[in-house]
């Protein structure tokens, strides 16, 4: 499929896209480790036909990441877990605190790497949190690869719902990132509660991909080819939920409808698939639970 491509760059990577984003220019950062910058080229698709050049928009998104670091790893016999919206069931997967990552962390010998990983959700919706008076408040649920137990780069893909104020009025947006490169917000994917994403990151090697990101209540898909990305090691599979850093600073962190990743899998390089089961569980204390259903799918939920 051809589409039209214009140029420009932004957060120091050269963006070729669907349609030029606002010129705004920071300190450059490299993208492989060769030094060239990352490159990206974005399509899209609407009940199968492809959107006009013209109404594929995208803007550089404020979002900073880090590890989910600090966590004391707990190892459980047989805990159960019993919360008045979930059903008891008995813990396998090791678990781990973090002041920002809630979700499932599956990980594979470097002779094994991740090539693609996989999942569904529902996108939450958000609400203040009683007595936080941080903004913005902000949850993000994603899939990617690497940035546990590889911590040099990560790329990932999802959504966010955020509030910027007292007001409580929540915005829904889509977007990516390759950390420590930049984060873009794909604006002309409209997200809503309760809409079905589908998200798709395939590895062709450790400095390119491509992401697919799909809202399937509207029929709306967009494709993000990536070329000289942050190396990856493509040893961690992720699915989680975030509070994710705006700048230096962790967000606010709302209270969120549960988030259920489902038919989630990756597979490696190697060949077969990694699940759920056995993967590391985050943790965020006071803020946020997850813990594994079965081998496809996993719950993140707000406490």
């Amino acid at each position: 499929m051809r589409w039209w491509t214009l140029t420009t760059t932004l957060f120091g990577a050269t963006a070729f896209l669907a349609q030029a984003a606002p010129q705004d220019k920071v300190a450059a950062k490299p993208g492989g480790d060769d030094g060239k910058q990352l490159t990206f080229s974005v399509r899209g698709t609407h009940k199968g036909k492809p959107i006009p050049k013209d109404e594929i928009k995208i803007k550089p998104y404020t979002f900073s990441r880090s590890r989910p670091g600090g966590g004391l790893q707990v190892w459980p016999d047989d805990e159960e877990v019993k919360t008045s919206r979930h059903k008891k069931v008995k813990r396998a997967n090791p678990t781990a605190n973090s002041a920002n990552w809630c979700g499932s962390v599956q990980t594979t010998p470097s002779t094994h790497q991740v090539e693609v990983v996989h999942a569904y959700y529902q996108q939450p919706s958000c609400t203040l949190r009683s007595g936080v008076t941080t903004y913005p408040q902000a949850v993000a649920p994603w899939v990617g690869i690497d940035g546990d137990s590889s911590t040099a780069s990560l790329l990932q893909s999802g959504t966010v719902c955020y509030i910027n104020n007292s007001t409580g009025v929540s915005s829904h947006e889509a977007w990516w990132q390759w950390v420590p490169a930049a984060a873009y917000t794909i604006t002309s994917l409209t997200v809503s509660p309760g809409d079905w994403i589908e998200v798709t990151i395939n590895t062709t090697s450790a400095t390119s991909g491509e992401i697919t990101i799909t809202n399937l209540n509207t029929a709306t898909a967009y494709y993000v080819s990536i070329n000289s990305g942050p190396s990856l090691a493509r040893v961690n599979a992720d699915w989680v939920v975030e509070r994710p850093y705006y700048g230096s600073s962790l967000s606010g962190f709302p209270e969120f409808s549960d988030v259920w990743f489902d038919d989630c899998y990756a597979t490696r390089t190697s060949g077969g698939a990694l699940g759920i089961l056995g993967a590391k569980q985050y943790q965020i204390p006071g803020l946020c639970a997850s813990q594994e259903y079965d081998n496809q799918s996993q719950v993140s939920w707000s406490l």
